[in-house]
């Protein structure tokens, strides 16, 4: 990328290195920065993959061992140009994070069909293609994880778009299972409940952000709401080997609100 900063962390300027290589979409958000600071300090050289890149590379320079590459899950090309770029830089993909997700406000009869379709095209559509992408590179890594950041909505119901992304991120974890299998390759789900982090604020599920949380709070058996960092760390355990024969599974990352009546 000709217009990086010197300094800068680029696919282009960082030389490749033996470590695994692993790619985060959403990488420069709040629960994508927190797993690529996880993965990183796991031994990984993680790839920010971001529709945003002054972000994705801002988030790299302060990992360190990270680099950036821009990425729009709802354009099939760039999808197919980001991983084209990482092959090219790193050779290898032996980690992916779908975790860049979408969210918009409505029920089931006032979510309009635009943000229907570019919900299903981002969260699930997007995930789609980045495993299909990847599926080449990640069946030739001795260790291949592949790793969705689902939701406890899945089971519990919200927006209708969003809800049907997320489950069927499930059954899109399945599928990469059966392909990555004989190759030793896995494929799980983390799927959180509530966060303190932009994205719950965007869903418009009550007056106010403390009144959001507050009753997310009271409604899970541990009494409170998750950080990013605990969602980061379900998802290196995922990514790292302690989990090589964990695969199709569904860790729900909710203090239990995941067994709690639709809120």
């Amino acid at each position: 990328m000709n217009d990086t900063a010197p300094g800068t962390p680029s696919l282009e300027t960082e030389a490749a290195s033996g470590k695994p290589i692993a790619i985060v979409t959403g990488g420069a958000g709040a629960f994508g920065s927190a797993i690529s600071r996880r993965l990183v300090a796991a031994g990984n050289h993680v790839v920010i993959a971001d529709l945003d890149l002054a972000a994705a590379e801002r988030v790299a320079a302060e990992l360190g061992d990270a680099s950036a590459v821009r990425v729009d899950l709802a354009d099939e090309a760039s999808i197919s140009a980001a991983i084209a770029e990482v092959l090219a830089a790193k050779g290898r993909i032996d980690i992916l994070v779908n975790n860049a997700g979408y969210s918009p406000v409505g029920g089931l009869d006032t979510t309009s069909l635009a943000d229907w379709d570019r919900t299903i095209a981002i969260n699930l559509r997007g995930a789609y293609l980045m495993c299909a992408e990847s599926a080449e590179a990640l069946r030739r890594s001795p260790a291949a994880r592949v790793v969705m950041v689902g939701s406890r909505t899945w089971l519990a119901g919200g927006n209708p778009a969003y809800t049907a992304s997320k489950a069927g991120i499930v059954g899109l974890c399945r599928t990469v299972v059966q392909a990555l299998g004989p190759t030793g390759g896995t494929s799980n789900v983390v799927a959180p409940g509530p966060v303190d982090t932009p994205l719950v604020d965007s869903m418009g599920m009550g007056d106010s952000r403390d009144e959001n949380f507050r009753r997310y709070a009271e409604a899970a058996p541990l009494g409170r709401v998750a950080t990013p960092d605990e969602v980061a760390a379900a998802v290196a355990f995922f990514a790292g080997p302690d989990a090589a024969f964990i695969t199709g599974e569904v860790l729900h990352v909710a203090g239990g609100l995941q067994l709690a009546p639709r809120l």
